[in-house]
């Protein structure tokens, strides 16, 4: 167990960004590095630098130019403030730069927002890196990098992460991952910013901190994603992180907005002046693209088509999939059909006509054809594992009838903090989807995908996801009863938990939604924190990293839990719990 950290101890990581441990010689033939001033994490360089989207020859590098120090730096009687900037660019293998692997010159322009992308390529496979920026006279901080292995491997390691919110916390599980030097990549699931304005569902600390979103109002236009983007990207630990190692993102909802979807939003209401979801979604994917170390669509790709693939050697693919804004139909909320419900045959009908309608989607044919493609090569080549990054829940967590256990002091007590709840432990009694915008909300699409992988072969998915601010280890089953595979949920890193609304009865809620649900093998809606997947040729091993507090920068990180998963059967299951209290532990073998 690490020792707490102060803020001392990580503002002096911050400022040491820019000092990388040795390596090899780079392979390439020498070129004259630019010569430029000292390194700096803050001035023309506030929001550090990122990496992203590797392949086997190439990684995406980012940064960005501070436009209020350009224009401190900007004498108007003989230059234009909005001029494009040259930036230029390196990569070596040696963080002393003497020998270069790959330069260039690229434009930041006030069109971009002045960011910077530059997609590296003619890189060795499977090879560790170091990056920079240079402009003018400035210099920015030195990330490190990796590309994807091309031939034989023996494991790797991920850092899984979801659901940042500003003003929920600090961003601790940001900064434990970049204190760590074991793993290959961070993949974010999504919410890694939330687009709510100052002050609403903020939490005391963080007031008194003066945590609070920029813009103060809701993002809708392109400059309001964009001055959220730069106020997320200030954040230290965030900063460290993201000059560690690459990023592998897909985004969720709050990228755009709340419970978003093909044709709009739960948070968005063109009646209140926020315009066309249209509009708001092409702002927010353009300010995406421009902030993140991602490839942008080329030809006929449209920007919700995020989906893509990445190949670990002969160990593993891994598949991004994209369920908000490419395909998916409108959320049902199950409130909305509380006195259909409540007559007779009403919870039959519901189910049948409502829930089970086939027209509702969440991937689109195209993506699906295309893991179709990727998973069939992948089985074919003999990969130990599939791996499907994906945004919300993919196992069936249907609702326990929670009427005999939630007396009207605890409805009181829970009220305060969330007004729906009487009404909530009304409907669990019809035993329905604990989160219909969750894949339990399109379960035909779900089986669509099930039965997709299950024609070529592969039943044995290992999904991660993020969105639901808990720990989930959960069996994945079609109808008829297949196993197809595990699906492993992360916390969020900052966004409250479960327990900030249920208090000390969200362990007992917790052990109820297990026994209740026969593929649920563990929950933890307790801490924030993230997701440690380490993957071998035979077995795997998923450690539940956690941390105590959020609401200041002396925290302790501990392990919740951790499980094995291992190939079974043509499928996968996850075996050897550690960490968990006697009920868990039976619950997890399905002797509760």
């Amino acid at each position: 167990m690490p020792e707490p950290l102060s803020r001392r101890r990580l503002l002096k990581t911050v400022a040491g960004v820019s000092a990388a441990s040795a390596l090899t010689a780079c392979h390439s033939e020498q070129r004259q590095s630019f010569t430029l001033g000292q390194a700096e994490a803050g001035g023309l360089f506030a929001h550090g630098l990122a990496s992203g989207d590797p392949t086997s020859s190439a990684i995406i590098l980012w940064t960005r130019l501070t436009p209020s120090f350009l224009k401190s730096q900007t004498d108007e009687n003989k230059s234009d403030e909005n001029r494009p900037i040259p930036v230029k660019w390196e990569v070596c293998q040696n963080p002393d730069f003497k020998i270069i692997d790959a330069s260039g010159t690229v434009q930041a322009n006030p069109a971009r927002d002045y960011t910077v992308k530059v997609d590296a390529d003619g890189l060795r496979a499977g090879t560790t890196y170091y990056y920079r920026f240079g402009a003018g006279d400035r210099l920015s901080p030195v990330g490190k990098t990796a590309t994807l292995p091309a031939d034989s491997l023996q494991k790797a390691r991920f850092a899984i992460v979801s659901c940042a919110n500003w003003q929920h916390g600090l961003f601790n599980a940001y900064d434990h991952i970049s204190r760590q030097n074991h793993f290959d990549a961070l993949i974010h699931l999504g919410d890694y910013y939330y687009e709510y304005g100052a002050g609403r569902y903020i939490s005391e600390p963080m007031k008194t901190m003066g945590r609070v979103h920029k813009p103060a109002h809701e993002t809708v236009t392109l400059e309001d994603y964009r001055t959220r983007h730069a106020q997320y990207r200030s954040d230290p630990a965030l900063q460290a992180l993201s000059a560690k190692m690459p990023f592998i993102v897909i985004w969720d909802d709050h990228e755009t907005a709340n419970d978003s979807w093909q044709e709009g939003a739960e948070n968005h209401q063109v009646d209140e002046g926020e315009g066309e979801w249209s509009a708001r979604k092409k702002a927010a994917l353009r300010a995406y693209f421009e902030w993140m170390p991602i490839r942008e669509p080329k030809g006929a790709q449209t920007p919700q088509s995020l989906f893509r693939s990445y190949e670990y050697g002969d160990l593993l693919t891994l598949m991004t999939l994209e369920t908000r804004l490419l395909a998916r139909g409108e959320q049902i909320i199950i409130d909305d059909y509380f006195d259909m419900l409540r007559e007779q045959g009403g919870p039959e009908r519901f189910r049948d006509d409502v829930l089970n309608d086939p027209t509702r989607d969440m991937l689109g044919a195209a993506q699906l054809e295309a893991i179709a493609n990727v998973m069939k090569q992948s089985k074919a080549a003999g990969k130990p594992w599939r791996l499907f990054a994906n945004q919300v829940v993919m196992g069936e967590v249907l609702s326990p009838d929670l009427r005999p256990y939630v007396d009207e002091a605890a409805l009181q007590a829970i009220e305060k903090v969330w007004d729906g709840v009487r009404q909530f432990v009304d409907l669990s009694q019809y035993n329905l989807p604990v989160y219909p915008d969750s894949w339990d909300g399109y379960p035909v699409a779900r089986e669509r995908l099930y039965k997709t992988l299950a024609a070529i072969g592969v039943e044995d998915m290992l999904v991660i996801t993020g969105d639901a601010h808990e720990y989930w280890v959960n069996d994945l089953t079609r109808k008829d009863g297949t196993k197809m595979g595990v699906e492993l949920c992360t916390t969020s890193v900052s966004s409250e938990t479960l327990r900030a609304f249920m208090g000390d009865g969200t362990a007992d809620y917790a052990l109820l939604l297990t026994q209740k649900n026969k593929d649920v093998r563990y929950y933890n809606a307790m801490n924030n924190g993230y997701l440690d997947l380490e993957l071998t040729r035979t077995k795997a091993k998923a450690r539940l990293i956690a941390v105590d507090r959020v609401d200041s920068h002396d925290y302790t990180a501990f392990e919740a839990a951790n499980f094995t998963l291992k190939p079974t059967k043509n499928t996968l299951k996850a075996t050897a719990p550690k960490g968990l209290n006697f009920k868990q532990r039976l619950l997890f073998h399905g002797l509760g």
